[in-house]
């Protein structure tokens, strides 16, 4: 998966100067992170917890080439 692949939902998420260096970091692990078969992600929730997961996550939709989506994951 390539960076240029990744949207953030809202479009705005981490768009201020002083918190880009977390958007830059949050790419790199959806690149990590992406099934083999993913061509594009959406990162739909960004640096939280949540009641199902206690850990520090963000939620990361990832889709095929058809736009389909493959899963959606909690990535740290």
């Amino acid at each position: 998966m390539h960076a240029k692949n990744i949207t953030f939902e809202p479009s705005n998420m981490y768009s201020r100067k002083a918190r880009i260096h977390k958007k830059v970091g949050i790419i790199k692990l959806v690149i990590k992170k992406a099934p083999a078969s993913a061509v594009s992600a959406t990162v739909v929730n960004g640096w939280h917890t949540s009641s199902s997961d206690g850990r520090l996550h963000c939620t990361v939709n990832f889709d095929d080439a058809s736009e389909n989506l493959i899963s959606r994951e909690h990535i740290v």
